[in-house]
């Protein structure tokens, strides 16, 4: 008896140890078996989810964790849906059954961004892991925009302004083409050398957004280099479509401009 006392303790023990690493993950973890049921999760996967206790116990189906997730994200609970979830399950199940370990993203109502993995378990269920990846792919997406978009007036660069010309010329179609407006600013050099950056670089932001503003959705801003611009006119169709896009852009740019306490022209 005092050996099985000494087992329990230590079992004991190890439950709680076991416990705490599983809480103090830096992912949620929740293992399934094979009847679907919940066998154990821990708090990172209660918090992603936001489940209620009630969903986190040990037997919970897997389908009424779905089903609470799905009615929170989208607000949807009714008998069309749940059947879309239960084929859902069924072939998240035949994955599993194959021995496939895979992943996916989810993106939920909070914003977040996870990546869930799952792995069989040999018998049937299986183990999976969110990931939270939202500010990893929000660095990703900052690092995809700054290759193509200039910092300090947020057009697009020289780099991408090259790709789009590339790409409009391989789908160039008859009776349909494109004009491009290349763009250089009188006496800027002499506006940021006597006013100084500050004004300089604020005079450039002022004309991006003008010639955004006389531009169409379809077409491209870019800013090339110092006081240098460039416009993509896509689905020109005549010559004088392009010169009317002309004269909307000369127009923008030689309107007056008040700059950080600077009248400019």
């Amino acid at each position: 008896t005092a050996e099985l006392m000494q087992r329990k303790k230590e079992l004991q023990q190890l439950n709680r140890w076991f416990d705490v690493a599983l809480n103090n993950m830096g992912r949620g973890l929740s293992m399934f078996d094979a009847e679907q049921r919940l066998i154990v999760c821990n708090r990172q996967y209660r918090e992603i989810y936001d489940l209620p206790s009630r969903l986190t116990r040990p037997r919970t189906p897997l389908a009424s964790i779905v089903r609470r997730h799905v009615k929170q994200a989208v607000g949807r609970d009714d008998p069309q849906e749940i059947e879309r979830q239960c084929a859902w399950i069924k072939a998240h199940i035949a994955k599993l059954a194959r021995g496939e370990t895979f992943s996916y993203t989810q993106h939920l109502q909070n914003g977040k961004i996870v990546q869930v993995t799952n792995q069989p378990l040999a018998g049937g269920g299986w183990v999976d892991i969110q990931e939270d990846i939202t500010e990893r792919r929000k660095a990703e997406e900052k690092i995809t925009w700054l290759a193509h978009h200039d910092p300090l007036t947020r057009a697009a660069n020289r780099v991408y302004f090259s790709q789009e010309l590339e790409n409009a010329l391989r789908h160039l179609r008859p009776g349909t083409g494109f004009a491009v407006h290349w763009i250089d600013l009188d006496k800027f050099k002499e506006i940021n050398d006597g006013l100084g950056h500050p004004v300089g670089d604020e005079l450039l932001r002022s004309i991006v957004g003008s010639l955004r503003e006389a531009v169409r959705g379809d077409d491209l801003v870019a800013r090339l280099g110092g006081d240098e611009f460039a416009v993509i006119q896509a689905g020109v169709k005549s010559v004088a479509e392009a010169e009317e896009l002309t004269q909307r852009l000369l127009t923008a740019i030689r309107a007056p401009r008040h700059v950080l306490g600077h009248d400019l022209t």
